[in-house]
């Protein structure tokens, strides 16, 4: 009965080691993912429609690597995820228009290789394995118009997006997540619009608050003939909104703290959440990062 015992006993813990091995992956690979989407964290003036002086760096602990290539050029990239997910954003300048700086924001990117990652069974997956992901190309398309009024900045974001596939993509090989939905979601529908405001307003010389609301819609899609409200005129969409406090230690460096909120309609229905998330926790924990500058001799 002892030996029968600790056979089962080691066959339990073997079961609770693979189980507990799987939800870490799936919280891996999810932050992964998420990480790549949080990556609009605002830094020094990647909002806005200021461009990054010439010779000038930035990065962050989950930021985009991003220099001003000329006075009216910046470009950015994300250099630990370029192997899984190979990106690249350029920032141009333009003339200023009824007072307002104006820029136009280009990006690439190329989810097929992270999408692959996650499509098994078991530790790490979240797209059944059957569905082979196809070359897809997303292009995203954003004006950004800035201001400073009343000692406050705003910044007005209007774009479309385009998810180009190279084959047959699969209905259901969609990520049905918060933030990771309506970012692929472009790819099943073929195109999407969004559109934004920016403020930031400084505390002290060194503090400021950032408040941003956004709204991204895949037109016409999901729409089903129970639908009503924004549902039934834009198709799927989500609203996210974040609140940051900033704090600049040095020219350098900087602390950045605060929340991301989502509410949007998915397959299933309206969902909302706060985040970050942490899955293993089952709660949502302030977002922090630390991000750095400087001058390229």
């Amino acid at each position: 009965m002892a030996i029968k015992r600790s056979y089962a006993s080691k066959r339990l813990y073997i079961i609770e080691w693979r189980v507990t091995m799987n939800r870490i992956a799936k919280a891996g690979s999810l932050l992964l993912l998420l990480s790549i989407c949080l990556a609009d964290v605002q830094k020094w003036s990647s909002h806005s429609a200021h461009i990054l002086p010439h010779k000038h760096w930035e990065m962050g602990l989950f930021q985009p690597f991003r220099y001003g290539y000329s006075e009216s050029l910046e470009y950015s990239t994300h250099p630990l995820w370029f192997f899984v997910m190979p990106n690249v954003i350029f920032k141009k300048k333009h003339e200023d228009f009824l007072k307002y700086n104006m820029a136009s924001k280009w990006s690439m990117y190329y989810p097929t290789p992270i999408l692959n990652m996650v499509a098994r069974n078991g530790i790490g997956g979240f797209i059944d394995p059957t569905f082979q992901m196809p070359p897809m190309l997303g292009l995203s398309l954003s004006l950004l118009m800035t201001k400073q009024m009343v000692g406050t900045e705003l910044t007005f974001s209007s774009g479309f997006d385009l998810g180009i596939n190279f084959g047959e993509l699969e209905e259901r090989s969609n990520i049905e997540l918060p933030l990771l939905y309506h970012r692929l979601g472009v790819f099943q529908n073929n195109y999407g619009l969004h559109t934004g405001i920016d403020i930031e307003k400084n505390i002290t010389n060194k503090t400021s608050v950032f408040l941003d609301f956004d709204l991204s819609i895949l037109p016409g899609m999901g729409i089903g003939k129970s639908d009503s409200g924004m549902g039934k005129i834009f198709g799927e969409y989500a609203i996210e909104h974040k609140l940051l406090l900033m704090h600049n230690r040095s020219d350098g460096f900087r602390v950045i703290t605060g929340y991301k909120f989502i509410y949007g309609k998915y397959p299933f229905g309206e969902e909302s959440r706060l985040l970050p998330f942490v899955p293993l926790l089952d709660l949502w924990v302030p977002m922090i990062e630390l991000q750095w500058s400087g001058l390229r001799k």
